[in-house]
């Protein structure tokens, strides 16, 4: 088996959705840790009625099932699957190599039968096979869907071509496209009627094009020699606006907002107050980057009520803050179906023995470009729903890591991950495969823990940690107004001091009183305390007056790919 092309197949398989079917519990729980190895997303099902459930409710993109199940078996589930989906791929992983179950499963469009247990060149080939099956298909169609897409686009253009000139006979999107591209204009004003889905659904389509067509001719009113106006899709006009100053750019907007103020578009015997947010955008070079910045702008008008107007500037940091929010939406997302989330280990020091005690593990983006840090992904993988993926990848290669070490190790959890439900199983599959000892993991959870909704059902995974072996503690404790009675009312390990009380201790004579009082508080209850963002030597002085029991932090050392000693 070449080392590229396994590599390449774990890449490949990274990105399936995948129904593991099997109802012996020890079977299942060794079967997944191999699975792992080659799959990030993993459903399963103790039986053919609950895979069943979970196929008419979810896609998935390969079914691995057993024969040998209660309430619906490995061959009757197949049939039911068939009915609905000719194609999806289905692999039999069982212990039974009798022939009438290879004739049967033939019949049913089985794709492969792999026997148990599992042998990985075995496996190996029959997933190359059904992967390389599931990636043809994909490519056939999106290659279809994109070709089927291109006809309804241009069948919609031509539509809206004919039917955009029953209701107004202004120039449409097309057209402005080729004017943007002349590029004679300064400024580009992006139109949007405020809450026009409700006229639409209130009074119907033919009553809304009449009244896109009265707006049309009344916004006709403010266009001058300077200035040209467009209906493009839906409820959305475009003005180009040429040899427009600044200040001029602002009075022409306020005046179209204070037209509309004063005049109603009156359909028949119905008269509708119609507004307008405005999103404007300074010419680019590129068409369609203008376009986009003032749908930017567009956004932030909306976000300050109807009747504003926004102007797009590449300096203000919201609009920057948002350009990036997108490209870390991007960037993380590749990370996590790429496999490059990876460990880096920050030493923690007994402030007593000045030895390590332990590391923590800080989940890193490694590219071939560069190193990014989880300020760029962790947000973005929570908008994404990706963060318990992003855990389960570090628990993993953390345990792989450790397994053959003599120091403890802590890695951070979420509060999704203490509701999701998957922790505790996963955990105890990892702990039985690795031989690592529980004592030795602690689980950081942030201190607004204490604030969450759920917090009953999160104390219930917390203890169910604990039971386990592991250690908890408490991260960036002090930054946040927690509830004070449910913090001490959890059994922690350690209490993790935030940098805001650290960072200050030099300055500041009551951030070091504040230390002080955490400190005996943690001692009280038997708590032991870690300092965080220890940066120079007077700092770390500070804290050793203050009895804090670890250090961590630049001044000791930084994270790294491997253990600094």
């Amino acid at each position: 088996m070449d080392k590229e092309q396994f590599a390449q197949l774990i890449k490949s398989t990274k990105k399936l959705n995948l129904l593991y079917v099997e109802d012996d519990k020890k079977a299942r729980e060794a079967t997944l840790n191999f699975l792992e190895t080659f799959f990030l997303k993993i459903d399963t099902a103790v039986d053919g009625e609950q895979a069943y459930a979970k196929i008419e409710l979810k896609e998935y993109d390969l079914i691995i099932t057993d024969i040998n199940m209660p309430k619906m078996n490995g061959l009757e589930l197949i049939q039911k699957i068939r009915a609905i989906d000719l194609y999806i791929p289905i692999l039999i992983l069982s212990a039974y190599d009798d022939k009438d179950y290879f004739v049967q499963s033939i019949k049913y469009g089985v794709d492969g039968y792999i026997l148990k247990p599992v042998e990985l060149e075995q496996f190996y080939t029959m997933i190359s096979k059904v992967t390389n099956k599931i990636i043809l298909e994909k490519s056939l169609a999106e290659y279809k869907n994109n070709l089927e897409q291109k006809v309804e686009e241009k069948t919609l253009e031509l539509r809206r071509m004919c039917y955009q000139e029953y209701y107004t006979d202004l120039p449409n999107a097309q057209k402005l496209q080729v004017d943007m591209l002349e590029g004679e204009y300064d400024y580009l004003l992006l139109l949007d009627m405020s809450n026009f889905s409700t006229i639409n659904k209130e009074y119907g389509k033919v009553f809304s094009n009449q009244v896109l067509s009265k707006t049309a001719r009344s916004l006709e009113h403010h266009i001058h020699k300077k200035a040209r106006l467009y209906k493009v899709e839906s409820d959305r006009f475009v003005i180009l606006l040429r040899e427009t100053s600044l200040e001029e750019l602002h009075d022409y907007c306020k005046q179209i907002v204070a037209f509309f103020d004063n005049k109603n578009v009156k359909i028949d015997e119905v008269e509708l107050h119609v507004t307008f947010n405005i999103g404007i955008s300074t010419r680019k070079e590129n068409a369609a980057q203008t376009l986009i910045n003032s749908e930017y702008a567009l956004d932030t008008s909306k976000d300050l009520g109807s009747r504003h107007y926004e102007i797009f500037n590449e300096n203000n940091s919201f609009f920057r803050d948002e350009k990036k929010a997108i490209e870390c939406l991007k960037i993380t997302r590749e990370l996590v179906l790429e496999d490059m989330i990876e460990p880096y280990f920050q030493a923690i020091v007994d402030i007593k023995t000045k030895e390590i005690k332990k590391y923590e593990v800080l989940a890193r983006g490694v590219t071939k470009d560069a190193i990014v840090l989880p300020e760029r992904f962790i947000k973005p993988a929570e908008k994404l729903g990706l963060m318990t993926s992003i855990t389960k990848v570090m628990i993993n290669k953390s345990f792989v890591f450790f397994r053959d070490k003599e120091y403890d190790f802590s890695i951070n959890i979420t509060e999704r991950d203490l509701l999701d439900g998957y922790l505790c199983r996963f955990l105890k599959e990892k702990l039985e495969f690795y031989k690592v000892d529980a004592k030795r993991v602690t689980f950081e959870i942030k201190e607004s823990i204490t604030l969450a909704k759920d917090y009953t059902k999160i104390m219930k995974e917390i203890d169910a940690l604990r039971e386990m072996g592991f250690k908890i503690a408490i991260d960036d404790f002090g930054v946040n107004e927690s509830n004070f009675s449910k913090l001490i009312s959890i059994d922690i390990d350690f209490i993790k001091i935030d940098q805001a009380f650290i960072k200050k201790l030099k300055q500041d004579k009551k951030s070091q009183k504040n230390l002080k009082a955490i400190v005996n508080f943690a001692k009280t209850l038997d708590i032991q305390t870690i300092a965080k963002f220890v940066e120079d030597e007077e700092t770390y002085k500070i804290i050793q007056e203050c009895e804090v029991d670890f250090v961590q932090g630049y001044f000791i050392a930084k994270p790294e790919s491997t253990l600094v000693k």
